[in-house]
């Protein structure tokens, strides 16, 4: 059994095939001839049951040395760039954070903001705390905050579920990137067998991502099909 989260378009319980991610990792599992079983939980309890050893691993997550110690990493699953996301009307150079000292950007409860929080911490950056990217957006679009910085399929996956095609050509993503972000599944340390688990499932996942299955759900999730469906 894996710990999963919600992180639409690529994990939710409420998404078909319960979003690109765990599609993939049910996939490779498949290919390795092991069946996987997901449970949703809150990010923070995910980790800790992992680093418990309460589950065999968890997905999909950034590698970090403070991970290392009580995980193990598989090749990455996911690959996605953090760009800026800024109203189209407003012109700005974004190549570098200090093109973005004295305005205002979305921060969200619990995330890792890396080189941004230090600007903030150092009042470089002023934040602007939202409860979830929806909200940020709207904010966005009234002028209350100047930019967000997000993994761009997320961005986009959140700009199509709840606004209008004019409300979507009003923001534009920056083409420059942050961050190039990989995440993949963490085994935990503590379970018998999981150094082998992780040795199994990046077999199936190599064996996934050369067929022609995996080229099909890349293109699937380009086009959206991951996103929350119509009843």
């Amino acid at each position: 059994m894996l710990a999963n989260g919600e992180w639409a378009p690529y994990q939710s319980a409420k998404l078909p095939h319960q979003g690109f991610a765990s599609h993939v990792v049910s996939e490779a599992f498949r290919l390795a001839g092991i069946q996987v079983i997901y449970r949703f939980y809150p990010w923070a309890r995910a980790e800790a049951m992992v680093r418990g050893g309460g589950v065999a691993g968890s997905l999909v997550w950034s590698e970090t040395p403070q991970r290392r110690a009580f995980a193990w990493f598989s090749d990455p699953v996911i690959v996605d760039d953090e760009v800026v996301f800024h109203l189209a009307t407003r012109k700005m150079k974004a190549e570098r954070i200090e093109d973005f000292y004295g305005l205002t950007m979305a921060t969200f409860n619990g995330s890792r903001l890396g080189a941004w929080q230090e600007a903030i911490d150092a009042g470089r950056i002023r934040s602007y705390v939202v409860k979830d990217i929806e909200a940020g957006m709207r904010q966005l679009l009234i002028g209350r905050l100047d930019f967000i910085p997000l993994i761009r399929s997320v961005g986009f996956s959140v700009l199509r579920q709840h606004f209008t095609p004019r409300e979507q050509a009003a923001i534009v993503a920056e083409p420059h990137v942050f961050v190039r972000a990989e995440y993949g599944v963490m085994f935990s340390r503590k379970q018998p067998g999981g150094e082998a688990l992780l040795r199994r499932f990046n077999a199936g996942l190599a064996k996934l991502k050369a067929s022609a299955e995996y080229r099909q759900m890349a293109r699937d999730f380009a086009a959206g099909k991951y996103d929350p469906q119509p009843y």
